[in-house]
Parts: structure tokens; C-alpha cells; sequence
């Protein structure tokens, strides 16, 4: 005999023993076993929870490690000897500031002999002009012919482009005379230096790109990087509050926000997770890179609040397996309905009798249907029934269905239904309780629940302050069940006594 025959036999056992009594006595004998004899197993109780207030801080944690928003690399364009070097590693620079100084004596030389092939190439340009000149008044006299007319413009145009290259040589050669000082780009802190004074680098002219002489990073704002499990990214969004603390100043709680979530995702040990970046203010310069951090993003946070602790509370699946497997005389969905129709906002005047629409016409009072099922009962099935009607649908039905959704806004975005915005973490959802009636049998009760974080579970109708429900272990009925599996599935003897 079950755990659940038990309960419903002593549920008709003599005056003496009241119906609580009995199922106290029936989840004791679950200790036991099935038919197995253990009896040195502890007896089995159901605890009592009480509603009381309490503050609710939904929240997702995560570890990670603190690194620069920004990191600027310094290169120079100019190769050479490494001949001052003025900065430390982890010094604060103002933009501007001069950070390596490289030997100019290659790009003084290379100045020197474009200025050398300016003055030449404007020298010929000269000479060019002025024979072109004579050429052209000779020929007027016919004393030159035209043969020697056309060599003479040909020199003064190859002078002219000759003029035109040194020009631009001499400029590039002067540009890279500021190419052997290196300043800072911006304002920040040196996170790294790769070279010593007197070390010999290569330009980024080279072809290998360029000898990396340092990197910066501008410190007064940092960021964690935290990978986050796919379960929770549901939950987050960009701006929401966190707190970060550090093993460094592990009294210290920091303030951040969380500034973006990655979008491809990390697989480790066969887990998938997101990268979330986690922005922190850092104007005492207290956080460096590398640092371990744990951080708390706060999804929502109710002060003062009517709460239960989380083991009270049962979805409606799991309220509607209880009551099935306890034989208890109450139909879940019914109540579900019942109490979402008593607890519906009041209509707004002139609502009551019917509104007009703009052609005259008297719009429906009655609550949307999918598939014959009011649109608030269907929001309080569980998934596996939502898809039983789903399959009874045409596909008309199911474009309507669709446009029902948006304009109720269930669900929607991550984590959502179709088409709508996104659930609130603390909007109001249906939920069940388990309580003693005034005989001191077992009940079931919907209640209205809101924000919940890893101990309770915030009230928003259904209980008041100091009501006392019933903790239903949920694993006694999901032991039930797999032996029931068992039993129906093997023809084994000695297995829940089928022979």
C-alpha cells in the first residue's frame, strides 16, 4: 500500500484521530520504504511556515575578474635605438605627456637629404622654365625647330613633377622626425611596458608591424567580466544594478551596473554561459586589473514585504500532482480560476454595460478565448497544456491566438511569450499553498506571488500576515511516482509487490 492509500484510508480513520493527524502519520510511514522494511529511517513531518514580512533581493551572482574598458597599445612608426624612457609601469599620465624618445639619427638623415633633393629638383625646375622660355621664342623665329621645342616642354614638365616628389619627401621625412617622440594618446595609467632604455624596436613601417613599447589603460572606470549560466541571462539586461565586492577590500562593497552582455556564447565543462560586463566608477583608483571579483547583479529588490519561505510554494503543476496523488477532493485549475476572477481589477466606469465602438457598435464584454479557454485560464496552465490546446487549433486560430498574446502583452523578448514585452521579475504570478482547514484537513490555496530570491517568496494576495501553511516535501510525490513507474513498467517480483 502506498504512501497516498495510507493517507486517504487514515483520512477515514475513526473520531479519534483527525484528518491532520492521519497524514502526519501517513508521510512518517513514507520513511519506511515500500515494502522494503527500512525501518531505521527517521519519521517524516510536514513543517509549518508562517507569512511574515520580510525584504526580497532577487538577484544573480557570479565571479570574475577586473579588467581595463580600454586598452590603448604604444607603438612607434620610427625603428631605433631606445634612448630615454621616462615612465614606470603603473604610473598615472596626463594626455600629452612623453613616454620614449628613439634615436633620431636616421630620420635627421633622411630630413637632411629630402631638404638636399628639394633644393635640386627647384633648381632644375628653374632651369627647365627658362630654357622652355628661349626654346619657345626661337622657335618663333624659326631658328628652332619644333623637334627641340617639344624636348624643351618635356624637361620642363619631368622638372615640375621632380619639384612636386621632393616637395612631398621633404614632408613626409619632416613628420617623421615627430615619430621618434612618443607621447601619450590619453590620459591613464601605464598597465604594461614591454622595453628597457637602450633595447633597439622596429617601426610599424616594417613588415613586422611595429615592436610594442607599452600599454595604457585609463583606470577611473573598469569593468568585471563574469560568466553568467544561459539559465539566468534570461533575467538580465543592461543598466540593472550590482554589487561588487573584491578579495582586496573584502569589507568594501562596490557600486556598478552591468554595461552589456556578450552575445556568443562560452561552453565550459559542458555548461553554457554568457560573458556579462559588469561597469564600476574607480575614482580612488582602488581596483586593478586582474583582480577577483564577486559580483551581485540585483534583478529587483521589495522592502518590507509579505513573504513565505520557498518550500510553501508549488506551481500549478506541481500543486495539481499533490492533490491527484493525495486523493484530495479539489480541482486546482477551477481554483485558479475562481480566484483570478475575484481578484480581477475593478472595470473602469462605463465598462459594465457594454462600450460603444466608433461605428456604433457594442464591443464584447467577454474575456478573449483560446481554443474555448478563457485567456486567464490559459495564462495559468503549465506548458504541456498550453501545447495540448495549441494542437487543437487551425492555423488561423493560431494567427489570432498570436495577436491575442500582444495585445494582452504576455510574455515576449528574452525570456517572454510571443510578440509582447518581457515578464517583470516581480510581476504577479499564480502560484499554490498548502494549508489546514478548520477541521484540520489539508487544502489547497491559490495565491498571488511576486519576487522571490533563494529563501522566500513575496505575497501579493492570497495570505495575510502570521497565516500558517503547510511545507509539502514535493519529493515524496516524485518518489512516489518512480516507483509506480517501476511497478508499472516491470513484472519483477519483490518490486512493489506485483507478482
Amino acid at each position: 500500500m502506498s504512501i497516498f492509500q495510507r493517507s486517504r484510508r487514515l483520512s477515514a480513520a475513526p473520531d479519534g484521530i483527525s484528518c491532520r493527524t492521519a497524514f502526519l502519520v501517513a508521510l512518517g510511514l513514507a520513511a519506511v520504504g515500500c515494502a522494503t522494511g527500512e525501518a531505521n529511517e527517521p519519521e517524516q513531518t510536514l513543517q509549518t511556515l508562517n507569512a511574515m514580512r520580510q525584504t526580497i533581493v532577487s538577484s544573480v551572482e557570479a565571479t570574475g575578474t577586473i579588467e581595463p574598458i580600454r586598452i590603448i597599445e604604444v607603438k612607434s612608426q620610427a625603428g631605433g635605438e631606445v634612448l630615454e624612457l621616462p615612465v614606470e609601469l603603473g604610473d598615472n599620465v596626463e594626455q600629452g605627456t612623453l613616454l620614449v624618445r628613439i634615436d633620431p639619427r636616421d630620420v635627421n638623415n633622411a630630413f637632411a637629404q629630402a631638404q638636399a633633393d628639394l633644393d635640386v629638383a627647384e633648381a632644375q625646375n628653374d632651369v627647365s622654365t627658362l630654357q622652355l622660355q628661349r626654346a619657345q621664342a626661337l622657335h618663333e623665329s624659326d631658328i628652332v625647330t619644333a623637334e627641340e621645342l617639344e624636348n624643351a616642354t618635356l624637361s620642363a614638365a619631368n622638372a615640375k613633377a621632380s619639384l612636386v616628389r621632393a616637395t612631398t619627401n621633404l614632408e613626409l621625412a619632416k613628420d617623421k622626425l615627430d615619430d621618434v617622440t612618443l607621447r601619450a594618446p590619453i590620459a591613464g595609467t601605464i598597465v604594461e611596458r614591454m622595453v628597457e632604455q637602450g633595447q633597439v624596436v622596429t617601426g610599424t613601417r616594417d613588415l613586422t608591424g611595429g615592436t610594442v613599447l607599452m600599454r595604457m589603460a585609463d583606470l577611473n572606470e573598469v569593468q568585471v567580466r563574469t560568466l553568467v549560466d544561459e539559465t539566468d541571462i534570461g533575467r538580465l539586461d543592461p543598466g540593472l544594478p550590482a554589487d561588487i565586492t573584491v578579495e582586496a577590500y573584502p569589507s568594501r562593497t562596490f557600486r556598478g551596473t552591468v554595461l552589456k552582455i556578450e552575445p556568443q556564447a562560452v561552453v565550459e565543462q559542458n555548461v553554457t554561459m554568457f560573458a556579462v560586463l559588469t561597469h564600476i566608477a574607480n575614482e580612488e583608483d582602488l581596483l586593478r586589473p586582474g583582480m577577483n571579483a564577486d559580483v551581485e547583479i540585483v534583478i529587483g529588490r521589495q522592502e518590507d514585504v509579505l513573504a513565505v519561505a520557498n518550500s510553501g510554494i508549488k506551481s500549478q503543476q506541481e500543486a495539481a500532482q499533490i492533490v491527484g496523488a493525495l486523493g484530495m477532493d479539489a480541482d486546482v485549475n477551477a481554483l485558479l480560476s475562481e480566484f483570478q476572477r475575484q481578484n480581477r481589477p475593478p472595470e473602469q466606469p462605463g465598462a459594465a454595460d457594454g462600450a460603444e465602438g466608433a461605428d456604433g457598435a457594442e464591443t464584447s464584454e467577454e474575456e478573449p478565448q483560446i481554443g474555448g479557454v478563457p485567456m486567464s485560464e490559459f495564462q495559468s496552465m503549465s506548458q504541456q497544456e498550453r501545447m495540448r490546446v495549441f494542437q487543437n487549433l487551425s492555423d488561423d486560430e493560431r494567427r489570432q491566438v498570436m495577436q491575442q498574446f500582444r495585445a494582452a502583452g504576455m510574455g515576449g523578448g528574452r525570456g517572454g511569450g510571443p510578440g509582447g514585452a518581457r515578464r517583470r521579475p516581480d510581476e504577479p504570478r499564480p502560484a499554490f499553498v498548502f494549508r489546514y482547514d478548520e477541521t484540520g484537513a489539508l487544502d489547497v490555496k491559490p495565491v498571488m506571488i511576486g519576487l522571490s530570491d533563494f529563501d522566500h517568496t513575496q505575497i501579493v494576495q492570497g495570505l495575510e500576515e502570521g497565516e500558517e501553511i503547510v511545507a509539502v516535501p514535493f519529493s515524496l510525490i516524485q518518489q512516489q511516482e518512480f516507483l509506480d513507474r517501476i511497478r508499472s513498467r516491470s513484472g519483477l517480483l519483490g518490486v512493489g509487490g506485483r507478482r
